[in-house]
């Protein structure tokens, strides 16, 4: 069964895939003019997940706390086995995570307090499909 990705991030995400990639090994010879090409099959496709992680607490060091918690358990998914996400609809099957980013704002922050009193941050993980 897929593991929801809104279940590890939340629900203010946003899920994409790029174009599987193309490994070729390239080779040339003496004494000819051109090079000859393998084709040793396709890596796999880039899983992108960003979006904003969010906490609150009774003042900023609590909340800050907990949201440094949730990222800290966002990154052990970077030493996870391979497994298979969800996001609406779509599975990403045999799934590894190879990034994980916290995204700062024009202004160098991370970390913004917003006036409901959350702690939020904008963050982007990338994945590999294995096949």
């Amino acid at each position: 069964m897929a593991i929801n990705l809104t279940t590890i991030f939340g629900s203010e995400i946003n899920v994409y895939i790029q174009p599987r990639q193309s490994e070729r090994q390239y080779a040339g010879f003496p004494g000819s003019h051109g090079v000859v090409t393998m084709h040793l099959g396709t890596r796999g496709r880039q899983l992108v997940i960003s979006g904003t992680l969010r906490a609150t607490g009774a003042n900023y060091s609590v909340a800050r706390a907990a949201l440094q918690a949730a990222i800290d358990s966002i990154e052990s998914y970077l030493w996870a086995y391979a497994a298979d996400y969800s996001f609406a609809g779509t599975v990403f099957a045999t799934t590894v995570f190879d990034k994980f980013q916290l995204v700062p704002d024009s202004k160098g922050k991370v970390f913004r307090l917003t006036r409901e009193g959350w702690v939020t941050c904008n963050f982007t993980m990338y994945g590999r499909s294995l096949v």
